[in-house]
């Protein structure tokens, strides 16, 4: 008897996920927009025509080989381009099988068991931030925030609710023209600008604050900035602090930025997307001091922690302002004398349907408890300190910054060693360095060896590793800094 279609296909997925691609197998098959509409085309082509016919099993099976083969194989360890990679194997199966039951966690009636998990995690998560005390109830009908898609929606929800604090009146008559302002450091995510065109305050309200050399907020510079935007006549109302910016991993202060919000009356929101996991590790866990001050605070659990995207949490110490500011109480949905209508999260968040994301962080924690999610961060940590001692150890490299699981380095030419500094580069010595970093990358992802990031760091490219998988060893650190130093010889070569 021949399987159905979707037992061969999950067969596949399946045997991905128990034996990830890792070692010498390629990182990334790297084809071409072309290329790929031409394998396709052999197969079940990637467009679909005005009449969209239907195709034999063997044929699909055959376009999903191609999917696997030709994706970015992010469970490779030697995939450390961004802030996600390794994801969990029970995170994986976790999320087939809340997307198997297909309901959503809107209502207690349409998701019981779920309901009860998101109270559960969000009740620990809160109480490992230091928002609860270990007393707190474990499974409260109002926990301390809500599921979110992604840290870019939770950063527009919170500065929501840090508007609708000061002005809740704005929820009914909308924006009096009042120039509302946020404080974010330039090294801070562009969450902050898009959710301030969101919601109608505008990106000008954004104030981009000084950042010193490592990317941490300059907080002599950030209370000087509110100054300024009181003596202007502004309304300053929050301010994000950042916990692992992008590049360079970098922890604000957030003891002293709370102090400043206290002393302002503002909303103080912490961006740990990245480094809130820095929470789980007993030995890390002091980069988030103060975060148990900030009004909010969201963290992704997709990123350090290898639940499959998306898995986003938003904490907010007073969680009753999710319902005053989001609920709108629709009798068709939440009708408060059904059943358990305490325990409906819907209505305090501006999603109706939400998938379920807390099943897969759920079944992970379970299984490797605190010990083992702090083992998580422990090996990050200590593989990218590797990279580093590796990169001092050597005249081929130059560390640039970067702390925590960040390193950022350039490569430097044998003609350029030692190179002691960047600062003060001749243009055409810096023009030379800046042009390295993506040929080199390029020839790296066309050999699919690994995949790294480069970015801009005043004005120059460096490359920057981030160490996220545990399954990365020091033998593929070894390889990396050997692909890149290869890969620049043959760009100077050529």
């Amino acid at each position: 008897m021949v399987e159905p279609l979707e037992a061969r296909i999950a067969e596949r997925a399946l045997a991905y996920v128990a034996g990830p691609p890792s070692g010498s197998d390629p990182v990334i098959e790297l084809a071409s927009p072309e290329e790929l509409q031409e394998l396709f085309g052999g197969a079940v082509e990637l467009g679909f025509d005005a009449t969209a016919d239907a195709h034999a099993d063997d044929a699909i099976l055959g376009a999903v080989d191609l999917v696997i083969k030709h994706s970015v194989h992010t469970s490779h360890p030697r995939f450390v381009n961004q802030n996600f990679a390794g994801p969990d194997p029970l995170a994986v199966v976790g999320d087939w099988l809340g997307a198997a039951l297909n309901t959503t966690g809107a209502t207690f009636e349409a998701a019981p068991v779920f309901t009860l998990m998101e109270s559960a995690v969000l009740s620990k998560l809160g109480r490992v931030a230091g928002y609860r005390d270990e007393t707190a109830d474990q499974l409260p009908t109002l926990p301390p925030g809500l599921f979110c898609p992604g840290g870019s929606t939770a950063t527009l929800y919170a500065l929501q609710l840090a508007r609708h604090r000061i002005r809740p009146e704005v929820r009914r008559t909308g924006s009096t023209g009042e120039q509302l302002t946020l404080f974010v450091s330039d090294a801070g995510h562009y969450a902050a600008s898009k959710s301030a065109a969101l919601l109608g305050i505008g990106t000008d309200a954004v104030v981009k604050v000084e950042s010193d050399s490592g990317g941490a907020i300059v907080t002599a510079a950030l209370e000087a900035a509110i100054r300024a935007s009181l003596d202007a006549g502004q309304v300053p109302f929050a301010i994000i602090g950042t916990a692992g910016t992008t590049v360079t991993s970098a922890f604000d202060d957030l003891d002293v930025l709370a102090d400043i919000a206290e002393e302002h009356g503002m909303w103080l929101h912490v961006d740990g997307c990245y480094g809130g996991s820095a929470l789980f590790s007993p030995s890390e866990r002091h980069r988030m001091a103060g975060v148990e001050r900030s009004d909010s605070f969201v963290w992704n659990l997709h990123k350090m922690m290898g639940m499959t995207q998306q898995c986003t949490a938003l904490l907010v110490r007073e969680p009753e302002l999710l319902e005053s500011c989001f609920a709108l109480r629709a009798d068709y949905l939440f009708q408060p004398d059904k059943l358990y209508a305490e325990y409906d999260a819907g209505d305090r968040t501006f999603q109706c349907a939400r998938r379920i994301d807390v099943l897969k962080l759920w079944l992970a924690w379970k299984h490797h408890g605190d010990a083992g999610f702090a083992a998580r961060i422990d090996h990050a940590v200590a593989m990218a300190e590797r990279t580093r001692e590796r990169v001092a150890a050597s005249d081929e490299f130059l560390e640039v910054a970067g702390t925590f699981t960040n390193v950022v380095f350039v490569w430097v030419p044998p003609t350029l060693r030692p190179l002691l500094s960047l600062d003060s580069l001749p243009p055409e010595i810096h023009a030379e360095l800046h042009a390295l970093a993506p040929r080199i990358k390029a020839r790296m992802q066309a050999e699919g060896t690994a995949m790294v990031g480069f970015q801009p760091i005043g004005g120059l490219n460096t490359f920057r590793l981030l160490y996220m998988n545990p399954a990365v060893t020091e033998a593929d650190i070894d390889v990396l800094l050997d692909r890149i130093a290869e890969y620049g010889l043959a760009a100077c070569q050529d």
